[in-house]
């Protein structure tokens, strides 16, 4: 109770000189803006209540306390003189329980678009005052708004707004062009490829200049994912003409446009067309998954990947020095898009959501917001939640925490740590330095220097027309993508009549909705 009131005086005075400094924006009307119509009290000013409010959370599916009563929720009810219901969805059955009227307070973290819209729909989730939110969590938001200023647009469905924007930091970097060094040595190269025609002579050498010195022409320049990942295949090729087939992007015109019908996308598939017929590309990447390119890398069979992030990357240095292999990080490959760039999955994600119950309860509102500011940005609260307890789950070294090695899975769930208490692991750059080491944070900034990605136009929307039209949409552009690259018709009037089927089976229909979507939330600005 005594960290309580400490915590609310702390975070009365907080909200209080964040609007003191925002004043210039206080007097705009909330009803010019989407995602700020919910009931004038939700806007109170007043300090919560000492009371013990109750809190249902479903936070998570995966990281299920064993216990009730577990000591992080013992140390969270104290520090925020709440009560927790753990309910106890998994990801087979939450579902049932929400359809059967069992709603949790905060919801689990790892909602879909397309259940979003529908719970907003139904009346299943609070509507929340994008204001409000700022309010009670002014050091979360601003970070967030940093990160991603169109965070808020993925919760806004039908002109309000439906949640506390979540990000993953990780998929702000992009994928990084990486190859093997001893065969760029081999084949005369000091440094890796800059443009979309050096590596072209780099695939070349590595499939024609046996690279690897065995006396046998049995290696390739390239594979991919192309079982598992479609939106990963080739996606460093596509990033040098502007585009990934599998996003959204913006057109000319101001329309929103599917990648994969552009002139862009069909010149890259003209391009692979060619490298698959000179064998620069491993036959075998139609059925090639992550798992097998990772055995094709490290058994040096292919000598350029493209399919992971810097996280991936520094993961997999121990496994590179046991193959024998330098890894070379390059950038994005110049071509006609005229620059450098790579892919990127995007930072924005579903937001966190609350149950229907939560926007008529103004005390357990703000109760939450507040915890969840502090959880999400506090050092102490932070560590507690995601780590556990210092010296019996996790030591400090060189100020980043390691977990024990003896300190199991079941271990943290009998103690209650991980998303189940804090939905916010991981989404706020105050306390991601709690997952870096400094070897790992150096590396990060290394081979992402100068790098500038592109991603999805929209984030993750949910649109009706992708409920209704995407899974044919995907098979069709998979089925055809696949002939262009190994096949031998004319590609302009393939690709047209492609292009032509995909817009008449729903795509017009999507990208109608998609352009909308956009020019709404441009409007909103």
């Amino acid at each position: 109770m005594k960290q309580w009131k400490k915590l609310s005086l702390m975070l009365v005075l907080t909200v209080s000189l964040v609007a003191a400094g925002c004043s210039g924006n206080a007097n705009k009307n909330a009803s010019e803006n989407p995602g700020t119509s919910t009931p004038s009290n939700n806007t109170s000013n007043s300090q919560p209540s000492d009371k013990t409010i109750t809190i249902a959370t479903n936070a998570s599916t995966w990281e299920i306390p064993t216990n009730d009563d577990n000591p992080t929720q013992k140390y969270l009810e104290e520090r925020y003189n709440v009560k927790f219901v753990n309910m106890r969805g998994t990801d087979e059955n939450y579902k049932v329980m929400i359809a059967s009227g069992e709603i949790p307070d905060i919801f689990p973290h790892n909602i879909t678009e397309s259940d979003m819209t529908n719970w907003a729909r139904q009346g299943v989730i609070a509507e929340i005052d994008i204001e409000e939110i700022k309010k009670y969590m002014p050091s979360y938001t601003s970070h967030i708004e940093e990160v991603d200023p169109n965070a808020w647009n993925i919760g806004i469905i039908d002109g309000k707004n439906y949640g506390v924007p979540r990000i993953w930091l990780n998929g702000a970097y992009g994928f990084i062009p990486t190859y093997n060094g001893e065969w760029l040595e081999a084949i005369g190269y000091s440094e890796p490829p800059k443009t979309i025609e050096e590596l072209e002579d780099v695939l070349t050498k590595f499939r024609n200049n046996d690279p690897d010195q065995n006396g046998q022409k049995d290696t390739y320049g390239i594979s991919g994912r192309g079982k598992d990942v479609r939106v990963q295949l080739f996606n460093s090729i596509y990033a040098a003409y502007g585009v990934n087939p599998y996003h959204f992007k913006l057109a000319e015109d101001g329309t929103v446009t599917w990648g994969g019908v552009t002139d862009e996308a069909k010149e890259a598939l003209r391009l692979l067309n060619k490298w698959y017929k000179e064998e620069l590309i491993d036959p075998e990447f139609m059925t090639d998954d992550g798992e097998l390119l990772d055995q094709k890398w490290s058994s040096k069979k292919i000598g350029y990947i493209d399919h992971k992030m810097y996280h991936h990357l520094f993961g997999a240095i121990d496994g590179n020095t046991e193959a024998g292999i330098t890894a070379v990080y390059g950038q994005g490959l110049i071509g006609p898009a005229g620059k450098s760039i790579v892919m990127s999955n995007g930072a924005l994600q579903v937001p966190l959501m609350f149950g229907k119950q939560v926007e008529e309860d103004d005390e357990k509102r703000i109760r939450i917001l507040q915890m969840l500011e502090d959880l999400a940005t506090n050092d102490e609260a932070y560590l507690r939640t995601v780590y556990g307890i210092e010296g019996e789950s996790y030591d400090m070294v060189e100020g980043s925490p390691v977990t024990k090695t003896e300190f199991t899975s079941d271990m943290a769930r009998e103690m209650g740590i991980g998303g189940f208490y804090n939905p916010l692991i991981e989404r706020d750059t105050s306390t991601w330095k709690f997952h870096f080491t400094p070897d790992k944070l150096e590396f990060r900034d290394k081979v992402n220097a100068g790098i500038e990605t592109t991603s999805d136009i929209l984030g993750p929307t949910a649109l009706e027309t992708k409920g209704k039209y995407m899974a044919t949409l995907t098979t069709l552009q998979d089925e055809f993508y696949i002939k262009a690259i190994i096949g031998n018709e004319d590609l302009d009037k393939a690709f047209e009549g492609f292009k032509n089927q995909w817009l008449k089976t729903g795509g017009q229909e999507m990208l109608d909705e998609a352009t909308k979507v956009y020019k709404d939330r441009e409007a909103a600005k």
